[in-house]
């Protein structure tokens, strides 16, 4: 495929997520761990910054819940707005995260960057042939 041609390598830190605190340290917990698996590339940069947004939207709006799902309002009780805005969050990020391969299926899904593990696998692509 294209993406076997494209070397794996970590975008660099944008400087806008740099200036900001939560975001930053995203970056830093998360990026290295997808440039250890060989999951990212240069090109990435940007849909790994989206991705780490929706994820620090989805954590302020979780703590502006607190344990209000159901608030008061003029006419009566109501969802806490914030509730909404942290599962929108959670969805956009579940999305990037897939795309990105940051959870299990996604991984699972992707094949191994190691050609010469292939030749020991049965079951990678083409092992029948042999």
């Amino acid at each position: 495929t294209a993406a076997a041609e494209v070397p794996a390598l970590a975008p660099a830190k944008p400087e806008d997520v740099s200036i900001d605190p939560e975001l930053d340290q995203l970056w830093d917990e998360v990026v290295p761990q997808l440039d250890a698996a060989g999951l990212v590339t240069v090109a990435d940069g940007l849909a790994v910054e989206m991705c780490l947004r929706h994820a620090v939207m989805a954590r302020q709006a979780f703590r502006q819940v607190g344990g209000e799902v159901m608030v008061d309002g003029e006419e009566g009780p109501k969802k806490n707005p914030a509730e909404v805005v942290f599962r929108q969050e959670s969805d956009a990020f579940l999305k990037y995260a897939q795309q990105l391969g940051m959870t299990f299926v996604s991984r699972a899904r992707t094949p191994a960057a190691k050609k010469d593990d292939a030749d020991d696998n049965p079951f990678a692509p083409g092992a029948a042939a042999q």
